[in-house]
């Protein structure tokens, strides 16, 4: 995840209304279906990829890598969304935008491998992920768990799945963070404002926390209930979250930005958990925030 927070226009593209835009869910499930077989085919090749960590550069800062293989994959997803849609834009975190994000009817968002530290010192927690984006917001999203070799999509109106297969979304029946977890993300490489006192908060409920060093990964756990609430509060990029939203949402997950109820793809903050602790959660990390100054 960089150190930098997303562009206010990559967040919804303005684009013209279109009465064909998506309307029909089975428009939806056809992007769904090409998304999946793409990021699976794109995170086997991150797994199988002959990575050698000295030819790995850092970017903004020493703790933001890139690796060969985090280009190579970002071209193979490219070339294959733009065969397929010529008119569609794309937003990627390695290679220049394509297509005018203003006019296009759909924005892909690509991280061709999110939680790059952890694949270079094969940690693993390491996604690819591809979110669209079209003038009612996220419309598709996909979560390719690279080491798991595991699936995780979703379409606006069509739930969670995993695999190609339906999936049982998170328990809207939580109403307490004791025995379960809540997972959180770093500002790039720093803590971000608040945070010191949430997680306290956290140990205080009896919940436990964990950070993956994956966006894409920790919303889309939470869209499966493997999370009891995923906490994004720092500063991330539309390729960060743009798939593991929807998945979260579509997972029964309520949104919240840092002004409350939200939807969408909130640029600067964002919390996603069930209705019975997203109040708490939400009350806790704002208020901490703002005597952090934010």
């Amino acid at each position: 995840m960089d150190d930098v927070t997303l562009p206010a226009d990559a967040a919804r593209p303005t684009v013209p209304s279109d009465p064909t835009d998506l309307a029909d869910l089975a428009d939806l499930a056809d992007l769904l279906r090409f998304a999946e077989d793409l990021a699976r085919r794109a995170g086997r090749q991150v797994r199988d990829a002959a990575l050698d960590r000295s030819d790995a550069v850092t970017k903004s800062s020493a703790s933001d890598w890139l690796t060969p293989v985090d280009g190579a994959t970002e071209d193979l997803i490219r070339a294959e969304l733009t065969a397929a849609y010529p008119d569609h834009a794309i937003v990627g975190e390695e290679r220049p935008t394509r297509g005018d994000t203003a006019e296009a009817q759909i924005v892909w968002h690509v991280d061709p491998i999110d939680g790059t530290t952890n694949y270079l010192y094969g940690l693993g927690n390491v996604s690819v992920s591809i979110g669209a984006i079209d003038a009612d917001g996220p419309a598709v999203g996909v979560v390719h768990d690279v080491y798991r070799d595991q699936t995780i999509g979703a379409a606006r109106g069509l739930g969670v799945r995993v695999d190609g297969s339906p999936a049982v979304g998170a328990d809207d029946g939580v109403t307490s963070l004791a025995g379960r977890v809540l997972l959180t993300e770093w500002s790039g490489h720093q803590t971000w404002p608040g945070m010191d006192e949430t997680l306290g908060w956290v140990r205080d409920q009896q919940g436990t926390v964990r950070i993956l060093g994956s966006c894409a990964l920790s919303l889309a756990h939470a869209g499966l209930g493997r999370s009891a609430a995923t906490l994004i509060a720092g500063r991330y990029h539309s390729w960060d979250v743009a798939a593991g939203v929807l998945i979260a949402t579509e997972g029964g997950l309520e949104l919240y930005d840092t002004h409350g109820p939200a939807d969408g793809l909130p640029p600067h903050g964002l919390l996603v958990a069930p209705p019975g602790v997203v109040a708490d959660v939400w009350t806790t990390w704002r208020r901490a925030a703002e005597r952090a100054g934010a």
